[in-house]
Parts: structure tokens; sequence; C-alpha cells
């Protein structure tokens, strides 16, 4: 997911000299570590394609161009809310640059080197790094990356004291730069070309245009590293699915799609959540289109796994793998119980970031445990005093945890069976309202709540569960993650 721009102007949080604006914008907006433009090739005749420079990865034999890349990066995320606010961001950055232009401010290098040595001393005051640059490089930041936003804050400053007939030294606030931004914009009109941008023109304030390569480059300094790997990793996969299916034709493959596409239409309207909302509203409030899906190398893995899959394994060859790996998959997919969690933070040697010791979070979860009547109980207290914010907000819910679930420590785990084996060995087949703790795991001491027990599935369910872990090997095979070489980690 793209990160947010952030509400106020890259320049407004700069020039407060506030190590929190430091970090919301500039993080924000550039992404953790890919801040940079691929360089330009230095030799246009050289034999072989480069990383970082023609291509954007490789794994072995198969290559990837950023403008695959790029086109991807602008279907999947072009006309999302946050690509939209990254757009909006990119203008009023390239607007800012035009009229520092067109009013001929130029910031000097002791401006740059006073505001630096202004945002180092916020840094150490407030313990983030030993300096400046320490702090850049662990945050993925270019020292000439930075100097540019820094110039461009600097140039927001001086246009809206211009603006306001303010003196050069004269305070200036957040609320003025975005305001004079905002009515500069108003004034020199926003005009937003229709999606794909086929004339190569994302958006234009008079003479400022904003191309497709333009705001490509910008979306992928604002997407985390690990979702531009993922891209191209998806890319990649897709390229050599089709290549080890050289007899499925264009218009199977399309026949495919739109079955594909109608299943996930179906799923949709069957699904209570969305209460007759078609799949079109729910991808048209993701800033996708049918057209967008279609073209998502997500949407041919999907598809062309299972076709893979389905053609090499009857119900018989299924049950063979089952057998096979029955540990496996009953212990991952097999019978499993409601749980919530009620979570203490604790360590053998308190911390700031981590204050108590076990004993001390099991004193207080003993305490806790007393006040516990019933499973509204429970939830209200997870919900006043429980330091897990993911399963807080689901009230302590951990869903249902099965022998082996991820996510889900050993020692919790191996506690919740044993009350079911014990429950069992006493003649009944249910633990729910079950409260068990405190028990300690690796990063504290928590409260178990018992719910419902679901019983193994059906094997017409489980050869469902069999065939997604055929995919998963077969595209591990086909494509090893580590394989994969970006740009990013050359």
């Amino acid at each position: 997911m793209i990160r947010p721009a952030p509400s106020a102007s890259l320049s407004t949080a700069l020039s407060s000299a506030a190590l929190r604006s430091l970090t919301c914008v500039l993080i924000s907006t550039l992404g953790m570590g890919q801040v940079e433009e691929p360089p330009t090739p230095q030799d246009p005749d050289k034999a072989a394609p480069r990383l970082g420079e023609d291509l954007a990865a490789r794994a072995d034999d198969t290559s990837l161009s950023f403008e695959e890349l790029d086109e991807l990066l602008l279907w999947r995320y072009g006309v999302s809310p946050d690509g939209q606010a990254a757009l909006k961001q990119l203008l009023d950055l390239q607007v800012l640059e035009a009229l520092a232009t067109e009013a001929k401010i130029e910031v000097s290098s002791t401006d740059l080197t006073r505001r630096w040595s202004e945002l180092e001393a916020d840094i150490k005051a407030a313990g983030e790094a030993k300096d400046l640059p320490a702090y850049l490089a662990q945050s993925g930041i270019t020292r000439e990356t930075f100097l540019e936003y820094l110039r461009l804050a600097l140039v927001h400053e001086a246009l809206t004291r211009a603006a306001l007939g303010l003196a050069p030294d004269e305070p200036i606030t957040g609320e003025q730069q975005s305001t004079w931004l905002e009515s500069t914009l108003a004034a020199r009109g926003v005009e937003h070309l229709p999606h794909p941008w086929e004339e190569g023109i994302v958006a234009r304030s008079a003479e400022v245009e904003i191309t497709r390569s333009d705001f490509a480059l910008h979306l992928r300094k604002m997407l985390p590293p690990d979702d531009l790997t993922a891209a191209c990793h998806q890319l990649i996969l897709q390229r050599r699915l089709l290549a080890r299916m050289p007899d499925l034709s264009a218009e199977a493959m399309g026949r495919l799609v739109e079955e594909e596409i109608e299943r996930r239409r179906a799923s949709t309207q069957a699904d209570p959540r969305y209460q007759g909302v078609s799949y079109e509203r729910l991808l048209e409030a993701q800033g996708l289109s049918l057209d967008a899906v279609r073209r998502d190398p997500a949407l041919s893995i999907a598809i062309l796994s299972r076709y893979w899959i389905d053609r090499a394994h009857d119900d018989a060859s299924l049950r063979t793998v089952y057998a096979a790996d029955r540990a496996l998959f009953d212990g991952a997919y097999g019978e499993g119980v409601e749980s919530l969690a009620l979570v203490l933070k604790a360590a053998k040697l308190p911390n700031d970031l981590v204050p108590r010791t076990f004993e001390a979070a099991e004193a207080e979860l003993v305490e806790l445990r007393a006040r516990i009547g019933s499973i509204e109980d429970f939830q209200r207290l997870t919900a006043e005093h429980s330091e897990d914010p993911v399963s807080r907000e689901r009230g302590g819910g951990l869903g249902i945890v099965t022998r082996d679930s991820k996510g889900v420590p050993e020692s919790v785990r191996k506690a919740i069976f044993a009350a079911l084996d014990a429950a069992r060995s006493a003649g009944v087949d249910d633990v729910s309202g079950t409260i068990l703790g405190p028990l300690r795991f690796g990063g504290g001491v928590l409260l178990l709540a018992l719910g419902q027990r679901r019983p193994a599935p059906t094997w017409e369910e489980m050869a469902t569960k069999v065939q997604g872990e055929l995919r998963r090997r077969f595209l591990v095979e086909l494509l090893p993650p580590d394989s994969v070489v970006t740009w990013l980690n050359q």
C-alpha cells in the first residue's frame, strides 16, 4: 500500500524544523529505502542491460524493465485514493519549482546549511540518531534527495512570504503556506486527464504538466520497498508461468480471466459483508477497474497456478498428497478453537520499551482474571488493558487457532489443545468459556478465553487446502522468492 501523502505541504513541515515533521513528511513522501530515480544509462551502445539502469529486476535469465514495472504501478495505484494524494503532492512540488524559476528565487548553500543544522539539532535532542546523516541512512533517504526537498521547502517559505508581503526573516506558519499554495493552484487551475492517460499527460496546471513517467517515478518513491519487490516478483512470475504453458492460447487465457472475474463477482454478491454492493463498486472504491484487474499479474498468477494444478491432479492424487503430509495439513487446517487473548508486554529485564517483568505481568493478569465472569467481561477488560493493538481492536480475537496456526506462539497453541484434550478425557468435547493463564510467551504474558471448537473439515474442504498448498509449492519451485534481485537491493 502506498504511504499516504501528508496533509500539509512538504515545505510547511520542513519549515517547522521539527523532527516529527521531518519523519512524517520525508519518509512518507519518499518511502523507506527507495528514493532515487534510476540513473540514466551512460553508454547507450553497451551490450547488456544493467540492473538499476535499464532493469528494475532480474531472476536468473528473466529480466524486468522499469517500463514494465511502471506500467503495473500506474494501473495498480494510479487512481487509488493514496495514488491521487501522491499526484497532488507531486503537482504541488512541480508548481513550486515553476514559480521559483519565474520569481528567480534561489536557495543558497548557506540557507540549506542553516536549516540542516536546525533539523540535526532536533534529531540529536530527540535521541533519534547521532546526527542527520545517520538518521537519513537509517531511514533509507539519500542526502541528495533530502537536500532537494529541503530546497523546495525553503522555496515555499520564500514564495509565501513574498505573496503575503512579509519580511524575509519574519515568522511564517504552516497554515499560511498551505493556504497560499492552495489558492495559487486554484487561480492557476488544475486539469486531471482521464485514466489511463493514453496521451501521456496525467495532470496539468498552467505550464506545469505531470507526465506518466513523472507520476510513475513518484509512485516508486512513495511505495515501501516490500511492495515494489512484490510487484517485480509478480511480473517475473507471471512471465515464467506463461512460458511454462506454451499450449495455452491467448483466447483460452482470456476465457480463464473472465471466468475468474465472474467467480469473484459471484463471491462478492454472496458475501453478506457487502450488502449488495457490486464487485465493480468495490473495485472503484479502491481506485481500480475491471481493466486494471485484468492487467494485474496477481490475477494471472492465481489463474495459471490453479490451471496447472487442476490439470495435474485428480481426487486420487490429492488424497495421496494429503496422506504423505497429513501432519502438515491437519496441523494447519484441521480442528481448531476460537480463541481470544489479553496481552501484557513483559521482559526478563525491564527496559524503556517494556517496563515490567514477566512476574509483574503475571501478577496483573491474576488480578484481571478474578474480574472475568463471562466472555463479555474478557472483551471489555481486553479493550481496557491489552497491549497488543491488533487483537485488542478485535476484542482480543485471535480467530480459530489450530495446532500449528502461524503467528500464534507455540506455548499458546499447546495450552489451548491441552485444555481441549483434557476436556475430552473427561468426556466433554467443548471448552467454550474456559479461561487459561497467565501464560508466558516470547514478548510477554497473556490470558486466553476459549470459544467454540471448529471440527476437522470434510475431505471436500481439505482438498481445496491441498490444492492451495500444491499451488504454493509450484510457484516457489518456479520462482524462489530469494531468486529475484531488484535495483533496491543490488
